[in-house]
């Protein structure tokens, strides 16, 4: 047993890194946990004790997603804490019995970090996955249905993830096989990062000003065309609110790209990797929520689906003139524009006919 401490481990060795490294990331990762828990409690329950037939394929296909979300993040935390526990264990104890060893066999051998380091990175792409054919959904249903929209929104997410699949997999070959070569190992290692800072968020992000643009660009042609409802202010902030929710998982990404590039571990313990890959699950799950509370899209949609969008023509003398436009849902709400504004060009050429 060496009584020496290598140079090459005396950094790896502090108490920042083997002590209050694990407990602060833990912490961290349990509290972001715990709320999802509490998020993801709330939508199961608001979602199944809302029975509206014409909803039920879309609620069951957001139910089932938002359930699989929930899947892989506690799957996560439960390999993510074996992991950090693990490695912990392994660096208290070769610090405590001087036994470094130990800690390059860990380091260069370990067949338990090989597995965790995998599976926390394929959980990863399955959620980003996963919340992924949720937002397009979403999107496609906001830009009424049209698969020019869908389509390649599909593409662009199948490429992105494909990349993040096949970065992961490299990684995992190459910590396997000893005789890889190290450059085909650099490239694996420089797609899962390029995936996880720049592909995933970008994706996520196009999504995200997709909906909230759509839902603008709709309160902008409603008002145009002299449509009013009851809920003005609710469909003004529909926007500001998607914001918000989607842009979760991007902003985190780009604060833990940069404080782990500008910062240590001694100045931050702390590991922004299961936050980051946790509010790939929240974000969707909040939205929903959201939803249900009436502050979103689908909530507008019952709110607007039963008020009729009355047009009032300068009245004549001694008559009262309603005239009733058919009933649209906020789904439908850029058609309604639509035909209106052909209703106004076609009265224009009556009357210079």
């Amino acid at each position: 047993m060496s009584s020496s401490i290598p140079e090459d481990f005396a950094s790896q060795l502090s108490t920042q890194l083997v002590i209050v490294y694990p407990i602060v990331s833990l912490s961290a990762t349990y509290f972001v946990y715990g709320f999802y828990v509490l998020l993801f409690g709330t939508c199961v329950y608001m979602m199944r004790s809302r029975r509206q037939g014409n909803e039920r394929l879309t609620r069951n296909l957001y139910l089932s997603l938002t359930v699989a979300l929930f899947v892989f993040s506690t799957a996560f935390v439960v390999v993510y804490t074996y992991d950090v526990v693990y490695e912990s264990i392994i660096y208290f104890t070769a610090a405590k019995a001087q036994d470094y060893q130990l800690l390059v066999d860990y380091l260069m051998f370990s067949a338990e970090m090989i597995v965790a380091g995998s599976i926390k990175l394929f959980l990863a792409i399955l959620l980003n996955i996963t919340a992924e054919c949720m937002l397009i959904h979403r999107c496609y249903l906001i830009w009424g249905s049209k698969k020019r929209v869908a389509i390649p929104l599909i593409i662009a997410s199948a490429i992105t993830n494909v990349a993040g699949l096949v970065g992961a997999t490299i990684d995992t070959i190459g910590d396997t096989d000893s005789a890889m070569s190290l450059a085909l190992y650099d490239f694996g290692g420089d797609i899962t990062l390029a995936y996880q800072i720049a592909l995933s968020p970008a994706m996520n992000s196009i999504l995200t000003l997709l909906t909230a643009g759509r839902i603008w660009w709709i309160h902008r042609q409603v008002r145009a065309h002299n449509i009013h409802t009851t809920s003005d202010k609710l469909i003004y902030s529909i926007s500001r609110i998607i914001l918000e929710s989607g842009t979760l998982y991007p902003v985190l990404s780009i604060v833990g790209l940069v404080l782990k590039n500008a910062t240590t571990i001694d100045a931050l313990p702390l590991d922004f990797f299961p936050l980051v890959t946790l509010s790939a699950g929240i974000a969707p799950t909040l939205i929903m929520v959201r939803t249900k509370l009436g502050k979103n899209v689908e909530s507008l949609q019952d709110q607007v689906s039963g008020t009729r969008f009355t047009s009032r023509p300068e009245p004549r003398e001694g008559t009262t003139t309603v005239s009733r436009v058919p009933v649209h849902s906020i789904g439908n709400l850029g058609m309604a524009a639509t035909e209106s504004g052909e209703g106004n060009e076609e009265r224009k050429e009556t009357t210079a006919v």
